[in-house]
């Protein structure tokens, strides 16, 4: 897939956006440890437990549940939130990027690349698992975000080194042709292969290519089946096929970014990426400015001309 320099949006006129900061109790966020696998919140407030690399799956509401806007003609996208923030997209092949936050880890959306290269190696009999466990690993991985089922696809392609050669492959073929996989672990209680820097427009290259590429069908079906609780953002949009990731950075402040394919009007898939720094640092507030942007964007994004959706 060919890729075009980058255009800025034209216009982007941050605001502070009240609502935002009122879509959810902030007061009530409680983020466990690391390596806190039962961490509740007290009593009263949402309970929010952490998983083995530290990112929180509310059980619970914690984003705004308002509808997203009727979509309305492409006229350039105007973001207004008091929010570090990056976003991408894929428009007649020249992504369009907007925001200030500079390249974050890739949490768990690193889990897509890392899923079609198990599912290539099982495919080629390089794979160090079986077809079985392999498929429902992927689907763990992707619907649930389940780590435990991340890490076995990781150890399934061989050794970090071999591991990591095998996404870098992925990504390249699927448009990405930058991105370095991360092979070793820099954070304990993290994986290595979600500390990965992964922009948001390289993101969007990658998904550009995603449909098309070898292995990768079971993973965007499973795109497309999010669980219940992490289906805010792009999930707020009938029949897109996205995945998120989130997790502390080194200050203990929640990163949120999803990245995905989701309906134009004219029939092609958008491919888009936002990456969100949480306003307050907790894991609730940082999904809700990501829902208050994708509901902003998802008027612009039903007018572009993403890619076709046969090969």
């Amino acid at each position: 897939m060919s890729t075009s320099p980058d255009r800025r949006l034209a216009r982007l006129v941050p605001t502070v956006a009240t609502a935002l900061l009122t879509a959810v109790t902030l007061s009530g966020c409680v983020i466990g440890t690391v390596d806190d696998d039962d961490a509740d919140g007290d009593a009263g407030q949402a309970v929010v437990t952490v998983t083995d690399d530290g990112a929180p799956d509310p059980t619970g509401p914690a984003t705004s549940t308002s509808a997203a806007p009727a979509a309305g003609p492409a006229e350039g996208a105007e973001v207004n939130v008091d929010v570090l923030y990056a976003l991408a997209y894929l428009d007649n092949g020249s992504v369009v990027t907007a925001g200030d936050l500079e390249t974050t880890v890739a949490w768990s959306t690193s889990k897509v690349p890392v899923a079609v290269a198990a599912l290539r190696a099982v495919e080629d009999g390089t794979s160090l698992s079986d077809a079985v466990t392999v498929q429902g690993n992927v689907t763990s991985a992707i619907t649930a975000s389940d780590n435990g089922a991340a890490q076995a696809l990781w150890d399934s392609l061989g050794d970090p080194a071999t591991a990591g050669a095998k996404v870098e492959d992925v990504l390249r073929e699927g448009g990405d042709a930058s991105t370095t996989v991360q092979t070793q672990v820099v954070r304990d209680g993290f994986t290595s292969f979600g500390q990965t820097l992964w922009s948001t427009a390289d993101q969007v290259r990658f998904a550009g290519g995603l449909s098309c590429l070898a292995g990768a069908q079971p993973v965007l079906t499973a795109m497309g089946q999010i669980s219940a609780g992490q289906d805010y953002g792009l999930g707020r949009i009938p029949e897109a096929r996205y995945k998120g990731g989130w997790g502390p950075d080194t200050s203990g402040s929640y990163q949120v970014r999803q990245f995905g394919l989701v309906p134009g009007a004219d029939g092609t898939l958008v491919p888009v990426a936002v990456a969100v720094t949480s306003p307050d640092g907790s894991y609730e507030s940082g999904s809700a400015a990501l829902s208050e942007i994708v509901d902003q964007l998802s008027g612009t994004l039903s007018g572009v001309h993403g890619v076709k959706t046969t090969c």
